[in-house]
């Protein structure tokens, strides 16, 4: 994995770890999707218990419902933050230097019946392909 092709994770707040990474863009994309929203203290408590859900339990994490394996896809795992806004946030776990790493890839809100002007799982499945092949290139 390309670590400058990576970020700490700093959006909604700053979260300090050796294990949960996130791709250069999602800080970013997390920022968009919630700054303005009036849903950014739900979010952040939300967001935060999943980072560290994933910290304490890696790759066992999944076993939690907050968590989901994407069916049909072999490496890509959803935390699923419910609550006004359906944000998604796709990861895949990796190695880096031979440490067990998870890199959050692609921040999205569910398209719903009502608003279907927000991101397609299949449209955020492939951007996260497109992120790990890019992480994968030298």
């Amino acid at each position: 994995m390309n670590i400058t092709k990576m970020a700490k994770i700093i959006y909604p707040v700053s979260f300090n770890t050796q294990y949960v990474y996130a791709y250069r863009e999602l800080n970013d994309e997390l920022r968009d999707l919630i700054e303005t929203s009036g849903y950014k203290n739900e979010f952040t408590r939300k967001y935060r218990r999943s980072l560290l859900m994933l910290e304490n339990l890696k790759e066992n994490c999944t076993k939690q419902k907050t968590f989901e394996k994407l069916t049909n896809e072999k490496d890509l795992y959803s935390i699923r933050l419910k609550g006004e806004k359906n944000i998604r946030i796709l990861l895949t776990f990796a190695k880096l230097n031979k440490s067990d790493i998870v890199i959050l890839l692609y921040a999205f809100q569910e398209k719903d019946q009502k608003n279907k002007s927000k991101t397609s799982y299949s449209k955020a499945i492939e951007i996260a392909h497109e992120r790990i092949n890019d992480l994968k290139k030298s």
